[in-house]
């Protein structure tokens, strides 16, 4: 039992990142064949600027995935479960949703799939890091971290209520212009400081060093 342990903690991380991978690609297949397809993306008025928005939401949420996958599987080691095969079809669901729903016409289900996103990738993130912590293998990154508490979510909690929020006065007020450009401009700008953030927690991981 416990070789068959050791095998899975050793060998699941490869089977993780290339089934990620595969997901990604598809989801990257289906965002260039939403641009070849979106004639509406080569007017210039409000809404080929509110589609360039979102797929570019889209994109940096594709590479953002990829990002936090590929550093969880390289940075720590942890006891995977079944869970962990699981997650990636869900997120890849949601990304495939969020590229669909991309239209001339605004869709407000956009904004609820990308915060269902953020919800699961938040959570995907959390469980794998406190099982991690549990891994003697990486005690030199957690040592002098304390445990994540309510407080360390209060960035994605806001992210995902103001999307939401975002979402719900977009449908009372019928979808205006300003609304709906309001929503992308802050859909790209916490997809690009999530990337942020990554880029400063693998830097964390690069520069360890055991004393």
């Amino acid at each position: 039992m416990n070789d068959m342990r050791a095998r899975a903690v050793s060998q699941f991380p490869i089977v993780l990142l290339t089934l990620i991978s595969i997901i990604q690609a598809l989801a990257l297949e289906l965002l260039w064949s939403k641009i070849s397809d979106s004639d509406f993306l080569w007017n210039f008025d409000i809404k080929a600027l509110v589609g360039w928005g979102m797929l570019s939401v889209a994109l940096m949420g594709i590479l953002q995935i990829w990002v936090m996958y590929s550093t969880i599987v390289i940075g720590f080691t942890w006891r995977p479960s079944l869970r962990d095969s699981v997650l990636p079809f869900v997120i890849g669901i949601q990304q495939f949703m969020m590229i669909s729903t991309i239209s001339p016409t605004f869709n407000v289900m956009w904004l609820y799939v990308l915060a269902s996103i953020f919800l699961v990738g938040n959570g995907v993130a959390h469980i794998t890091y406190k099982r991690a912590r549990a891994d003697t293998n990486n005690d030199l990154f957690f040592k002098g971290r304390d445990p994540a508490t309510f407080k360390n979510f209060a960035g994605p909690f806001l992210i995902i209520s103001m999307l939401v929020g975002l979402g719900m006065l977009s449908t009372v007020l019928d979808d205006p212009n300003w609304l709906v450009l309001t929503a992308i401009v802050f859909a790209n700008g916490a997809l690009a400081m999530q990337i942020i953030l990554s880029r400063a927690l693998w830097a964390a991981i690069m520069n360890l060093e055991a004393d």
